[in-house]
């Protein structure tokens, strides 16, 4: 049996893998720190129960390394591993070697790439297409964030560093095309090209799935067959009325103008219109029934940190979500007012990496304007960043935010955030939304256990 250690074995994508090759036959072992995560109780219904702290030590009878690329070769284990001629992968070129022999459905998209893979995962299941699936976040259908079958193999493929290079996509899903990570790509020009190698790797029996109604999806070119999906019927799949209420939508699906059905599910949003509207253009070409598609989002149960319901406290609903790039705050603000028209909404944001939160401060405060008030903690600081400006990033973020019209409070920890919400909520109505891709839910799931005593 070969034995396969994880270097920052907690992480959403990196706790997902582990999963799969235990499941697999491997023996599998990690580190990473004593904080305790979501993925904490997934690893070890896995089976995998050895998860240590980093040191040279744990390497012993390691046949290969696979790390997070949050950790360069600085890493005592990684620089061990090297030194000891171990072969060392990264988390994205690991995951590509589950692509040998294998047609695999890989879903990228600057945003929604998490939720479009869990609904495929989710729809796969129901169909019982036993899939193999590799998923950002926990499925609450499936109980974690990842499964392992002997069928369609369904991943999320992120082009952070370009790391989607690294597969081999069958069908490839590209959900839209957004400027982000600014501090590695150079401009959208540079983000584009990405994308386009990306689908060049789909061969000619395969095909591109991609939202029709933005313009630069619509450039992308294939050797494969090409179908779009969108709001417009001019797209192959397109969704035509859409309602929704207090966190549900319903639409009728059409393809090549023919009415398929009325789709519902729990989501909220346009852009979960357009997640579910991938995943049926994929169920699509995978000859699905749409009795089943209508099946599989009716039991949707969601994904974890995706405008997650957390619970209710003297009258306010607490939410969680991950978006933390003001496209997906703008979008997902809307789609809250949309959905609760007549609720007071709370935002509170926590910028991840003062990188991102320099180069769209003046995007990040238009979008937050779109919550009736926002409670502003201190930027989320990524290890990779060198000095202290988060604090003062944070103060010039809020005072821009209150210069648009929207009442801003500015807090320096979670702690001191959820003691301000504790004292305020017998005069509060309406809903909390945490919001941020650092550790912010934290503080929605301690006000509710404050309140349970």
């Amino acid at each position: 049996m070969q034995k396969i250690h994880f270097v920052g074995i907690k992480g959403s994508g990196t706790s997902a893998l582990a999963q799969v090759f235990a499941r697999m036959g491997y023996e599998v072992t990690g580190s990473d720190t004593d904080a305790v995560f979501f993925t904490d109780g997934l690893l070890r219904e896995a089976g995998i129960t050895r998860i240590v702290s980093p040191s040279e030590a744990n390497l012993t009878g390691v046949e290969i390394v696979c790390h997070s690329p949050a950790y360069g070769d600085d890493h005592i284990e990684i620089k061990t591993a090297k030194e000891q001629g171990i072969p060392v992968l990264t988390y994205p070129e690991m995951l590509g070697t589950l692509m040998d022999g294998r047609r695999a459905v890989l879903v990228s998209g600057t945003h929604g790439k998490t939720t479009t893979t869990s609904m495929i995962s989710t729809l796969l299941l129901h169909a019982q297409l036993d899939p193999l699936a590799i998923i950002g976040s926990k499925n609450y259908n499936i109980g974690s964030n990842a499964r392992f079958g002997e069928g369609p193999m369904v991943a999320e493929a992120c082009e952070y560093r370009r790391s989607f290079l690294n597969y081999q996509p069958y069908i490839a899903i590209v959900n839209n095309i957004d400027f982000d990570h600014p501090d590695y790509f150079k401009g959208i020009d540079d983000v584009f090209d990405a994308f386009q190698t990306f689908v060049d790797k789909v061969p000619e029996d395969g095909a591109l799935i991609t939202w029709g109604d933005q313009e630069l999806c619509r450039r992308l070119v294939t050797k494969g067959r090409t179908v779009y999906f969108g709001l417009e019927a001019t797209n192959d799949i397109y969704a035509t009325d859409v309602t929704e209420h207090r966190g549900h939508l319903t639409f009728t699906v059409w393809e090549q103008g023919v009415a398929l059905g009325t789709v519902s599910m729990r989501a909220l949003g346009t852009h979960n219109v357009l997640n579910a509207l991938a995943t049926i253009a994929l169920s699509r070409l995978q000859g699905v029934p749409f009795a089943d598609v209508q099946a599989a989002f009716g039991n949707f149960g969601g994904v974890y940190r995706r405008f997650d319901y957390l619970g209710e406290v003297e009258g306010v609903e607490v939410y969680d979500d991950y978006a933390h790039h003001p496209s997906e705050i703008e979008t997902t603000l809307a789609a809250v007012k949309k959905s609760f028209p007549t609720d007071h909404l709370l935002t509170v944001f926590q910028p991840h990496t003062v990188s991102r939160t320099l180069a769209f401060l003046e995007e990040f405060a238009e979008a937050l304007t779109l919550s009736d008030e926002v409670m502003l903690v201190k930027v989320f600081q990524s290890a990779r960043e060198t000095g202290d400006r988060a604090e003062e990033l944070t103060w010039t973020l809020a005072r821009r935010i209150e210069e648009l019209g929207t009442k801003v409070h500015v807090v320096n920890t979670l702690d001191e955030g959820t003691e301000r919400l504790q004292g305020e909520l017998s005069r509060r109505s309406g809903l909390v939304l945490t919001m941020g891709a650092g550790d912010v839910r934290s503080l929605g799931e301690h006000l509710l256990k404050i309140k349970a005593y």
